[in-house]
């Protein structure tokens, strides 16, 4: 009699209950459409360039012109550093595709310097010493953003646009057997180009997390200097300095 009761009961709860199930609504698929804020840190991965040439009096000079590819030297520098930095982006879904829109700023820990100690081949005699110094301060980029969906909340992209930042280069070279030196530096804001891709996934309405890795080419930057006074202005040495990274990072990411 107990047994039969309950099961009345529980049929009766069933019967009342199963309007109100059939009605609630399924959870909706995320959406990406919005306006969003974060932040980002991660490894940048120096892999720039240089080339040391000499300039001016050394290519007019006949004495000279037959050993100027003695005294040229190129090399890379190369090291991997912290960067940290914000992002502010906007992004819009159709179906299955989101366009975006990001602006970043970060700090960029790269810090380089290569040496280099050689002896000069014949006719010269002696060494070429020389150091090459590079360091990025910040960059920053705008880019496009297109991306899709493979699964719910999850979404991989590819990105790329304008670059920026802030290159300093300090330049010393020496001869032994003649004793002549020289050192110059250059330092500014230099714009390029951005190349990547990413993935994001939605943590929850608001909070999502990425792993991004970019490509961002700096361009070149070409300083001269001139020898010091016992040689003279007119003999002078040139540093092309052609800054790139590789940038790896993960982000959090809030969406209004």
């Amino acid at each position: 009699m107990r047994n039969s009761v309950f099961s009345t009961a529980l049929l009766v709860m069933v019967l009342a209950c199963g309007p109100a199930w059939a009605a609630a609504p399924a959870t909706a698929p995320y959406n990406w459409t919005g306006f969003y804020a974060g932040l980002n840190t991660g490894m940048a991965i120096n892999d720039s360039g240089y080339t040391l040439s000499p300039s001016g009096s050394f290519l007019t000079n006949p004495l000279y012109i037959p050993t100027n590819g003695l005294i040229t030297d190129s090399g890379n520098l190369g090291n991997v550093a912290f960067t940290i930095g914000a992002q502010l982006g906007y992004n819009y879904q159709v179906g299955c595709f989101v366009y975006g829109l990001e602006t970043d700023f970060n700090y960029d820990g790269t810090d380089n310097t290569s040496y280099v100690n050689r002896p000069l081949a014949s006719p010269l005699s002696g060494n070429i010493v020389h150091t090459v110094q590079q360091k990025v301060d910040f960059f920053g980029t705008l880019r496009a953003r297109f991306g899709y969906t493979p699964a719910d909340r999850f979404l991989v992209y590819g990105t790329g646009g304008l670059a920026y930042g802030n290159v300093s280069s300090s330049s010393n070279v020496a001869f032994t057997s003649s004793g002549d030196n020289y050192s110059g530096s250059s330092s500014g804001l230099q714009a390029g180009w951005t190349l990547g891709a990413g993935s994001e996934y939605a943590l929850t309405k608001c909070w999502s997390v990425k792993l991004e890795y970019l490509y961002i080419d700096l361009g070149s930057r070409s300083y001269t200097y001139a020898a010091q006074p016992r040689f003279g202005s007119s003999f002078t040495y040139t540093t092309d300095l052609d800054t790139t990274q590789h940038i790896v990072r993960v982000g959090l990411n809030y969406k209004f």
